[in-house]
């Protein structure tokens, strides 16, 4: 009631010359919701039925305060929320859990349109009634109800084109919406549709990883080259260094095709009951093709430097020639190298890179008053995903006959490995080498049933009492199939190519062209590269150190496989089939004066998760003749289990005083948890690496879930039915914190560097959020078609880690100290436009990626922009672009100078007619 006489009273309203239309009229109700709201909540809204303001949802909701998004072929895919990435973030649509075809529970945007949505709300402080799960926040998102809406035939239609700049192709985006409501509004129908196909391209040059360590290198010592040992006295430098693993160049193209259909059936036959049945549909299939050269650097480097981080900044590879010049070395090092002392390994990679996915949502809801003091709902839904991976990872090996140079800085911003470019795109030195093919799948699904209880009370400080049950099933399955136990049949470089199955591809223009960027790289027919794989003579020609009576043996084993040597099998050990089962129950009471309200409860959920899969012990591990590639031959598998339960009381309290008509203030405490994606609970094992490298992977099916005692206090001041300013503080003690992480583990004999989720330290996270929005209505005339919204968010972190890494910094994972954003819009005369700019300070990706060092991202700023123009009252043109400065990702090591990515997506531009009826 307060808010409400606060907008009445309000003097700053527009004028009554002015109708509040489009990005007004969206960003009044966004403004309206978080004022209205019991919790600190924000909110996006539809510009208008079937637009909402950007044309990926996560773009829009990277304008909010607090949120930032990370992007797949640069578009927004997953967001992060006050620092803490998509894993602890929970995303309901119309208020359920929606399965995703990702291999966790994190919500990929990208596969809903977002004409067919009407309302997202971000829930940053919970209540009891509020689903857990989230510890950064609660998505919702709303898609249209038609008992909301106007009554009678309405219908929107868009029709356009998306097109990439470094593509250069324009592609189909087409969509439609219609809803139907009878004149009572007891009876209302929606159903939207879109299809949208978009061809993009992402350019990179990159670095994977630095070893950490005391690699042998060889030196010249009084003009000889010697062979160098960490330990040596020799050694140039003192303490560990950090070496390149490789460096490669890369090209992926994708095609993105995405269909989606949803629909609602809202029936209100009487003033005290209301059915609503809503469904949605997606499938989204990207299809890519990844073109890398990949410039292998292996121990023992000539002649390196290094800096004063211990970064190793140039060295050369040893080649044939400088064996041929150094005989001396040759004959006392040379059978310890492989390959006869070649070393110099330029890898040639035809990667296709395939996502084929479909998800849906089929729901219904009853609302009952059966007295004007008591509401009764009860929802039910089921939802499933479904996802296939059918790749390719084709990998053409050629040995350099001569020692190669690489510099960190050869190229001012960029490593560059000097080799003649003549050479390595010679046929002649191609070798086949690693064939893997895989088509991985995963399927989700669960159910949901909610009962919702609410008793009003008259004429008392206590106002409600919420009671509610809830039960939620899921189940996550994901299997591998592939080729690992036959992907090395030609590892070790050492059976020639047939004439004719390689072609130069030119990418001269990569990044910009030139910065010693070799101008091709070798590409292949992938179906005809694998006829030649399978051919029994190529099978036939001895490998490995095989006698020619041993490889035809080997040959006749290969081909009886299932599918021949390249068929896809399904491996055992890689399945994750975890079950997860959620019940939960709530109380909470709402409170209120004359100028405050408030509620208090608390949710008791118990979780009960049964992760099955398969063990397949490894019983022997051989390095490949050659070649450094790690093969391992595994037992037989053996089904095994393991069942996880624990049970978790989550406390709330809201309170909301309103200080004026128009200023409110707000504090609130919870606590909340994230459980640990579904995959990471799996019981798989899985194993791969080289020599000096061995790797692990797997699963944790003992993982605790992350918990977080929250504080948030608030300021919000509203100056008009569209313009407000907020101030808002926030503390997290968190505790169990949930990362992926790489850390040496001794089995097998061995020391590996073994990849998974593990629950590590302890820490805090506090901020400060600062937002508003203003439009200048009261000026008049031209000036007040403008208007402007921006804000701003500090956070900072403390984690208790190793000592090695927290040297380096490391925090919380997907955290920028500082985010911003803001936009300029004008709307007026038939012409609504909107420039904006979103910019997230320098952060942490994985404090332990590849080679167990951290991965940090530098600072991204990125400009978009929205027109579009009335033709008519039914028809509008419009025009949007996407980074349309084209700014690239940059990604570093532990240090700035020590280089891992530079990633040039280019910029997108959305135009194309709207028509509305």
């Amino acid at each position: 009631m307060a808010a409400a006489q606060g907008t009445a009273a309000n003097s700053d309203a527009p004028p009554a010359d002015i109708i509040v239309t489009g990005i007004r009229a969206s960003l009044g109700s966004s403004a309206q919701a978080k004022r209205d709201a019991d919790q600190i909540v924000d909110s996006i809204s539809a510009v208008e039925v079937g637009k909402f303001p950007d044309a990926n949802i996560a773009e829009s909701l990277q304008r909010i305060t607090g949120v930032a998004i990370d992007r797949s072929g640069g578009e927004g895919q997953f967001i992060t929320v006050r620092g803490l990435g998509p894993e602890f973030n929970t995303v309901l649509v119309n208020g359920r859990v929606m399965a995703t075809d990702n291999a966790g529970r994190e919500f990929s945007f990208d596969v809903l349109s977002s004409n067919m949505i009407q309302r997202t709300d971000i829930y940053k402080s919970p209540v009891a009634e509020l689903q857990e799960g989230g510890i950064g926040a609660t998505v919702n998102i709303v898609t249209a109800r038609p008992l909301e809406g106007r009554d009678g035939l309405h219908a929107t239609a868009q029709v356009g084109a998306i097109y990439d700049t470094l593509r250069e192709k324009a592609s189909p985006d087409l969509a439609a919406n219609l809803s139907w409501t009878n004149p009572d509004k007891t009876l209302g129908i929606v159903l939207a549709g879109s299809y949208t196909k978009r061809k993009s391209q992402a350019d990179t040059i990159a670095i994977d990883g630095w070893i950490n360590g005391r690699p042998d290198i060889v030196q010249d010592v009084n003009g000889v080259p010697t062979l160098i040992t960490g330990s040596d006295p020799h050694y140039p430098v003192s303490g560990n260094i950090n070496a390149p693993q490789s460096l490669y160049y890369q090209r992926a193209q994708e095609e993105r095709e995405r269909i989606n259909v949803s629909g609602t059936v809202q029936y209100r036959p009487t003033d005290t009951l209301e059915i609503t049945i809503d469904g949605i549909y997606s499938k989204f299939n990207v299809r890519g093709v990844v073109r890398k050269m990949d410039n292998f650097m292996a121990a023992p480097y000539y002649q390196p430097a290094f800096d004063e981080n211990g970064t190793m900044t140039s060295l050369s590879m040893l080649g044939a020639d400088f064996l041929a010049q150094n005989p001396q070395f040759a004959a006392e090092y040379g059978p310890l190298l492989t390959n006869n002392g070649i070393n110099s390994k330029i890898d040639h990679v035809y990667n296709t890179a395939n996502r084929l996915s479909d998800s849906y949502q089929i729901g219904g809801n009853i609302k009952w008053n059966p007295r004007d003091d008591i509401q009764i709902a009860f929802d039910a839904s089921i939802t499933g995903a479904n996802r296939k991976s059918p790749n390719q990872y084709l990998v053409i090996g050629g040995l350099l006959p001569y020692t190669y140079q690489f510099d960190l800085d050869g190229g001012g911003d960029l490593p560059t490995v000097s080799y003649d470019n003549g050479i390595i795109n010679d046929p002649d030195f191609q070798r086949l080498h690693y064939m893997g093919i895989d088509n991985n799948r995963s399927r989700d699904r669960g159910s949901e049933f909610h009962l919702d209880t609410k008793w009003d009370i008259q004429d008392s400080i206590l106002k409600s009492v919420n009671i509610g049950l809830s039960y939620t099933q899921r189940r996550k399955i994901n299997r591998s199939f592939n080729n690992s136990d036959s992907s090395c049949t030609y590892c070790g470089y050492q059976v020639p190519i047939a004439d004719g199955l390689l072609q130069p591809y030119d990418w001269s223009d990569l990044l910009g062209g030139g910065r010693n960027i070799p101008p091709s790289v070798f590409q292949f027919d992938p179906e005809a590269l694998l006829a030649y794989l399978n051919n029994p003579a190529t099978l036939s020609v001895p490998t490995n150190g095989r006698t020619p009576a041993q490889q035809a043996a080997f040959a006749q084993a290969a081909l009886a496989l299932d599918g021949g040597p390249f068929g896809v099998r399904e491996q055992l050990r890689g399945t994750v089939n975890v079950r997860e089962r959620l019940t939960a129950g709530y109380i909470s009471m709402e409170f209120g004066g004359s100028t405050w309200n408030g509620n208090v409860g608390v949710r008791v959920i118990e979780t009960d998760v049964l992760s099955s899969g398969f063990d397949t012990p490894v019983t022997s591990i051989t390095a490949t003749p050659g070649d450094d590639t790690l093969q391992y031959t595994y037992g037989p598998a053996t089904a095994v289990a393991v069942r996880n339960s624990y049970v978790d009381a989550l406390p709330s309290a809201n309170i909301k005083y309103n200080l004026t008509d128009n200023l409110i203030a707000r504090a609130a405490f919870s606590q909340s948890i994230t459980r640990p994606t579904l995959t990471d609970l799996g019981v798989n094992n899985n194993f791969g690496g080289r020599i000096s490298i061995p790797t692990s992977s797997g699963g944790n099916p003992n993982l605790r879930p992350f918990r977080s005692t929250n504080y948030d206090l608030a300021l919000e001041w509203y100056i008009s039915r569209v313009s407000y300013l907020s101030i808002g503080g926030f503390y997290k003690d968190l505790s169990d914190f949930l990362e992926l992480q790489t850390l040496p583990v001794q089995q097998l004999g061995r020391t590996f560097q073994d990849t998974r989720t593990r629950n590590g330290q302890t820490g805090t996270i506090k901020g400060v959020e600062i937002g508003g929005q203003y439009s200048f209505d009261a000026l008049g005339g031209f000036a007040s078609g403008f208007g402007v919204t921006g804000n701003y968010t500090y956070v900072s972190s403390s984690a208790k880690r190793d000592q090695a890494l927290e040297d380096y910094g490391c925090g919380y994972n997907g955290l920028s100290p500082h985010s911003a954003n803001g936009s300029l819009f004008f709307e007026k005369y038939g012409l609504s436009a909107r420039v904006s700019y979103n910019w997230r300070s320098d952060y942490l990706r994985n404090c332990r990626d590849s080679q167990s060092r951290p991965r940090n991202r530098s600072s991204y700023g990125q400009l978009d922009f929205n027109i579009s123009y009335d033709l008519t009252p039914n028809f509008q043109v419009y025009v949007q672009g996407v980074n349309v400065t084209n700014e690239n990702v940059d990604e570093w090591s532990a240090v700035k100078s020590r280089f891992l990515l530079l990633q040039d997506t280019g910029s997108r531009y959305n135009f194309g007619v709207r028509a509305k009826f």
